[in-house]
């Protein structure tokens, strides 16, 4: 640049709006479509940056302060030991006599929704993996299948005597892991009991409040929909396990 147009351009640089109010003067001094194209292209994106950085924190500062615990403990009623109705009774009565909440979120859940002649096989095995399930009751033939394939805890030590009911002594999972053959690890591994007949399941003895006028009504012995008796018995990686002793104990009238 010549030498004599040198103090024209830094006079037109010094009153810029640039280096007098950036470009937020910029935008301001626009008009119509070019003050909403200027925005568009230098301030849009930096918007959009911001609001998407504090919707982050937020929903951080939230998930930290009310963590989703799940529920406390969850039960599955496999093969239908009972009905869909006693099923929820049941759910209710536990959640009272074990001072929890019956919902999905914080408390007891009692699933009545593991049918294997469906779904229900691959759906328990999928929540057993992911330590869900604490509790399972099923038929005894059912049950039965569900302890060749390691799904059971030896209750030997929790329940150490019979005054919780009738041991059911089965033999584990074979060496194998031949998941698919129930009938091929029958007999290879150590007979130990992995369950409690639970009649009570069947006839509702575990009913707290039962009395004379709901005998009446035929709901303290309400037919189970399997004619094969119930065995209770706990997952073996149940992450609350404590908790499910306290609804064994409870669903075995004692």
């Amino acid at each position: 640049m010549p030498n004599e147009h040198r103090p024209e351009a830094v006079d037109v640089l010094a009153s810029s709006p640039v280096r007098t109010g950036g470009r937020l003067a910029i935008w301001r001094s626009l008009s119509g479509k070019k003050r909403w194209s200027y925005f568009i292209d230098h301030f849009l994106v930096s918007i959009i940056t911001i609001i998407t950085i504090c919707c982050l924190l937020i929903w951080l500062t939230l998930h930290i302060m009310n963590p989703t615990t799940g529920p406390r403990l969850f039960v599955a009623l496999v093969d239908h030991p009972i009905g869909s109705e006693q099923a929820g009774e049941m759910n209710k009565q536990a959640a009272i006599a074990l001072h929890m909440k019956a919902d999905d979120n914080s408390g007891l859940v009692v699933d009545d929704g593991f049918d294997c002649s469906r779904d229900g096989l691959p759906k328990l095995q999928t929540m057993l993996s992911a330590g869900t399930v604490d509790v399972i009751i099923a038929p005894k033939s059912t049950f039965t299948r569900l302890t060749s394939y390691g799904y059971m805890t030896d209750l030997s030590r929790l329940f150490p005597d019979k005054q919780f009911g009738e041991q059911v002594l089965l033999p584990g999972p074979a060496d194998d892991n031949q998941d698919d053959k129930a009938g091929s690890s029958i007999g290879k591994s150590p007979i130990r009991p992995y369950g409690l007949m639970c009649d009570s399941v069947q006839n509702q003895r575990w009913r707290p409040h039962q009395n004379k006028e709901s005998g009446k009504h035929g709901l303290a012995k309400a037919k189970s929909a399997s004619t094969d008796q119930a065995v209770i018995g706990l997952a073996v990686n149940s992450p609350h396990m404590q908790e499910a002793v306290r609804f064994t104990k409870f669903a075995c009238g004692r």
